[in-house]
């Protein structure tokens, strides 16, 4: 073990680079995307739809990828699964109708950029004990986060700069996220990776063993326990408010397309302000500061909710991009330090799963709540964080007593 440790790196670029330009041409797609269907339809409802088919796909392969990862090689299962995305996007990209963009074609873009993610995010995270060494997993886990950022910054923001363009189209978007998906790949092959030595154990169980025991190995560590939970409850708020970011700045504020992406861009920032705030303070680097970050959330929403004006909202979304940034940073290096190599890919599988759980309720539910509650919508979201944290934290101290009364 102390062998293999030497060989591991204190950081990685290729690794770094690649956190950007997927995250980089996602946002720019999406951008695109979510303007111009709101834009068409008038509302967010399709949006929701699509988003709730995504997180189904999402939960069919968040079943198996933890077993996946803890089999096979996850560097291979990371290309694959960007590749897989980028010939899906590129070969669509040719046959879609940028006027009117068949829904049929809609769908399966969602199914296939939907594996990809579902495949690739948990395995970038599970690969990072296998390429980084052990002190120093927190603070690379920060400027990993303020990579991640960065694209998200970017990626509005150039997308909010093409929407000015006469010439562009959802098309252009798509092939524009189909090359970035290309790079991707090629980044994530000049990843120096060691692999830690499989267990017979984990060969020889069957699929369903393998998951089975994946979820018990999370109930019996109370923070893994603890995370999936946070987990679960801030994706209903994050994806709730993602969906109704478009439809109340265009209809409540009255907003723009640019004021739209200016909002992305700068909730981005914030987010790389988090990781590098956290690259150089790692010791905030932990669950009892996530709570703070939610608390402060959850009230700024509340208060938010009485000054209906444009600025107030956009100063919400930043705040927003900041906990976002804070809740990946932390949880991961959770997940990292507190769980044995050999159910690391489990551990990630199922938090995905809990990630994704519940997600095309709470989207399909925003998708049309949100243009009958409007700005109250901001009210609800803000209610549903405080309360969920008080709640998670009781039963997190319950579940961790009676584990040490065991």
């Amino acid at each position: 073990m102390q062998e293999r440790e030497s060989k591991l790196a204190k950081f990685s670029f290729p690794l770094l680079a690649s956190n950007f330009a997927s995250v980089f041409g996602d946002g720019v797609y999406r951008f695109g995307l979510n303007w111009f269907l709101v834009s068409s339809y008038g509302n967010a409802q399709v949006l929701g739809w699509l988003t709730g088919f995504g997180f189904l796909v999402y939960l069919l392969n968040d079943v198996y990828v933890g077993s996946v990862l803890d089999r096979f090689n996850r560097k291979w299962v990371l290309l694959g699964a960007d590749l897989f995305g980028a010939i899906g996007t590129l070969t669509l990209s040719m046959v879609i109708n940028p006027a009117h963009p068949q829904l049929w074609l809609l769908f399966a873009l969602t199914f296939i950029l939907n594996v990809d993610v579902s495949l690739a995010y948990p395995a970038a995270r599970a690969i990072l004990p296998d390429v980084i060494k052990t002190s120093a997993l927190a603070r690379f886990n920060a400027w990993a986060s303020a990579a991640f950022s960065t694209g998200q910054a970017f990626g509005p923001l150039v997308g909010g700069l093409l929407l000015h363009l006469k010439w562009i189209d959802l098309q252009s978007f798509l092939q524009i996220f189909g090359v970035m998906l290309l790079i991707t790949v090629g980044l994530n092959l000049a990843i120096k990776y060691q692999p830690t030595p499989k267990h017979e154990s984990v060969h020889s169980e069957s699929f369903w063993q393998s998951l089975i025991g994946g979820y018990r190995y999370v109930v019996s560590q109370p923070r893994l326990f603890e995370s999936m939970l946070l987990t679960m409850w801030s994706n209903f708020f994050f994806e709730g408010f993602i969906i109704a970011m478009p439809f109340l700045i265009q209809h409540s504020y009255h907003g723009t397309a640019t004021d739209y992406s200016t909002a992305l861009t700068l909730a981005a920032v914030a987010g790389i302000v988090a990781g590098l705030l956290f690259a150089r303070l790692p010791h905030l680097n932990s669950l009892k500061t996530l709570y703070w970050d939610f608390y402060v959330l959850g009230v700024a929403f509340l208060l938010g909710t009485f000054v209906q004006t444009l600025w107030v909202f956009v100063i919400l979304v930043i705040l927003n991009g900041f906990a976002r940034a804070s809740f990946v940073i932390k949880i991961n290096t959770v997940r990292q330090q507190d769980s044995a190599p050999e159910y690391l890919g489990r551990v990630f599988g199922i938090s995905f799963f809990a990630t994704d759980l519940f997600a095309p309720i709470i989207t399909i539910s925003f998708g049309y709540g949100v243009s009958e509650m409007r700005e109250w919508t901001v009210f609800l979201l803000g209610a549903m964080m405080l309360v969920g944290m008080f709640v998670i934290k009781k039963i997190s101290r319950k579940h961790a007593s009676k584990l040490a009364q065991a």
